[in-house]
Parts: structure tokens; sequence; C-alpha cells
């Protein structure tokens, strides 16, 4: 019988400590696209992606499958399609901190997505009886989530330092594997108030493109 994914006991992290970009260069058309970057990554290493020429994967994470001096091959960045992702366009690539740099916020009572829906226009024609839809995009997305309110906690002192900056969060689930959210964090620090209930703050994080699943280094 099939088990249901659930997410309890997953935990969620921060950081806003992103290095300076390792460099930038021209990528391939594959199904897990080749960086052309002069570099010192490893294999099973995280990279944030940024690219004018192809905004399609900007914002997105992917795990370095292979890498040499020279090059770094990005598992799952499929840019195989030449009318989304013209031959020749450029990615640049910043190195996700390690899990030390990433600040735990314990006690998560809430978290959602929103956005992300296709959004459309209509063609419609005098001598038409049917009107057309077509599709124009997606709308932006963004995740927000409650904590509890800790006035000492490390978590609340790392989304006072955040606020207002771009930020990586990870929602790290039990099996090893992780979501990731790239976007610019939004912290309210008014604690919510209320007789009998539990005290939390709600962040916002504007994101800059989808979440990214990455699975569990082998």
């Amino acid at each position: 019988m099939r088990k249901v994914p659930v997410p309890d006991g997953a935990k969620l992290y921060v950081t806003a400590a992103l290095q300076a970009a390792i460099g930038s260069g021209i990528a391939s058309n594959a199904a897990s696209a080749v960086v052309a970057v002069a570099n010192d990554l490893s294999a099973g290493a995280l990279v944030l992606i940024d690219s004018e020429d192809w905004p399609e994967v900007a914002g997105l994470i992917a795990r370095v499958s292979a890498a040499d001096p020279a090059s770094v091959t990005l598992a799952g960045i499929n840019t195989t399609n030449t009318d989304k992702f013209p031959a020749g366009g450029k990615l640049t690539l910043v190195e996700v901190p390690d899990a030390a740099e990433f600040i735990r916020l314990p006690y998560v009572t809430a978290l959602g997505l929103s956005g992300g829906e296709l959004q459309t226009g209509t063609s419609e024609y005098v001598d038409v009886e049917t009107a057309s839809e077509y599709a124009t995009g997606r709308s932006p997305r963004r995740m927000e989530y409650s904590v509890s309110f800790k006035g000492d906690g490390a978590g609340r002192a790392a989304l006072l330092a955040a606020d207002g900056k771009f930020t990586v969060h990870k929602l790290v689930y039990k099996n090893g594997s992780a979501t990731y959210y790239a976007g610019e964090l939004h912290y309210n620090d008014a604690a919510s108030t209320e007789k009998g209930q539990e005290q939390t703050t709600t962040s916002t994080v504007l994101l800059q493109n989808a979440p990214s699943y990455v699975a569990k280094a082998a």
C-alpha cells in the first residue's frame, strides 16, 4: 500500500549568508544543463541559479551532479526546449551555504504557498460565437509562515537580521530531501497577542521562482 507523504517532522531553516557568485558561463541545452564556468565545486554541492538570458531558471536551486575545473553539470535543470532556452544562454551560479550557515526556525505553526496560478487573456470576435482563451504566464509566488515567538531566540535574531534581504529557506524532510525557497524575506516582528493563545510572528517570502525540490545526496 502506498505510504502517503506528509510533511510532519520537517524542519525549516533560513540563511541570508549568500556568497559572491562563483562566476557566469554559457550553458548547454540538455536534460541536465552544463555550465562552462571556472569553479572548485564537487559533485553534491548545491547552487543558486541566476540568469538574464534564461529567466525561467533564475531563483532555482540545483544539485551539482558533476564538476571539473571548467564546467558544472546541474542535475534536473532541463534546458532542451530551445524556444524557452535559446542557445548560448548564460547562467550565474552562487554556491548555497553549508548547513552551518542555516539557522533553524523552530516551532513552525503554519507554512503555506500562494500564487503560481495560470493567468490568461481572452480573445473575442464579432463573427465567432465562442471566445478563446490563451495563457499569459503565472501569478507571482510567495511563501508565508508563522513561528512561535521567543524574544531571545536564535530564530528571531536571524529573521530580524534577514528582514528585507534575499534569502534561501529550506524545508528538510525526515528522509533527508528538502524543498528550497529563494526570495526576499519580509519579517513582521509584531507577535500576535490573544488571551490563551500562543504568540507567533509571521514571515513573507517573495519568491523569485517556484520552489526547488532536491533529493538527498546519494
